[in-house]
């Protein structure tokens, strides 16, 4: 498990969404609009705005938290890295 350090930017639900072919109904989302830091390859720091799908709990822990510096558990995937909130 990882901590990702990040500015609040935002924070939304998505819609639920309904498959028109399946009829099957995937539940809206919470998530929060992060601001990161990334590292380049030149040693510069990219600033990248980033949305994570995280739980509900973590979602009302952090809402009124826009634009403070917070500190949430996420996982992460792929060769570009992908996070998501755990």
């Amino acid at each position: 498990m990882l901590k990702l350090s990040a500015v609040l930017l935002n924070t939304f639900k998505t819609d639920e969404y309904t498959n028109k072919e399946t009829g099957v109904v995937t539940p809206s989302r919470s998530k929060l609009q992060l601001l990161i830091k990334k590292p380049t390859k030149n040693g510069s720091i990219k600033q990248e705005l980033i949305d994570i799908s995280v739980k509900d709990e973590v979602y009302l822990k952090h809402k009124d938290s826009i634009g403070k510096t917070i500190e949430i558990d996420v996982g992460y995937f792929g060769q570009g890295i992908t996070f998501f909130g755990i």
